[in-house]
């Protein structure tokens, strides 16, 4: 039997030359659970730039835009932490909303849940990085921590700063 061509895996079949049972591999893993959230974030983040309207249209509209921007970069940075394990990024969109626990959103809703939707799917999103953190961490990568801890950082002051303008309200 021949070995399996690394060029024709998918993120639901991945090819890794980790064993599956070490914790580099449950990192491995754990990336690409958060590559999917954080490209199911991004696609949401960036309707809700599109769809946004009402008084706050300019305000959000920016805030939007700095969030999937922002996403857009965390998302190649995580695909390439995976990369850097000898495995596959999750990349097909079928694939991201398999693994993905983040919901998509087929409405557009008013401006003030689609900031509440965002902070709900950021707390996720840090909760998942966390674990995955500590879970780096036991696994001493050296190459996951600061680029989670980074991430994690930057959730949150999201969640600040949106949290501090829904209260303005």
């Amino acid at each position: 039997m021949s070995a399996p061509d690394p060029n024709t895996t998918t993120a639901s079949a991945p090819s890794t030359d980790v064993a599956p049972e070490t914790a580099e591999a449950d990192v491995t893993t754990g990336l690409n659970a958060l590559l999917a959230n954080a490209t199911v974030f991004y696609q949401k983040v960036r309707h809700y730039h599109w769809n946004v309207t009402g008084p706050h249209f300019f305000t959000l509209h920016e805030e939007f835009e700095a969030l999937y921007t922002f996403w857009n970069d965390a998302i190649d940075e995580i695909a390439e932490q995976v990369r850097s394990r000898g495995d596959r990024p999750v990349h097909t969109l079928a694939d991201v909303l398999d693994l993905a626990s983040l919901e998509e959103d087929p409405s557009t809703p008013a401006a003030e849940e689609m900031v509440e939707v965002v902070i709900a799917d950021l707390a996720a999103l840090d909760e998942q990085v966390q674990n995955l953190a500590e879970r780096a961490e036991e696994a001493d990568d050296a190459g996951a921590v600061p680029v989670l801890e980074d991430l994690s950082e930057q959730i949150e002051e999201d969640r600040w700063m949106l949290r501090a303008w829904l209260n303005d309200l």
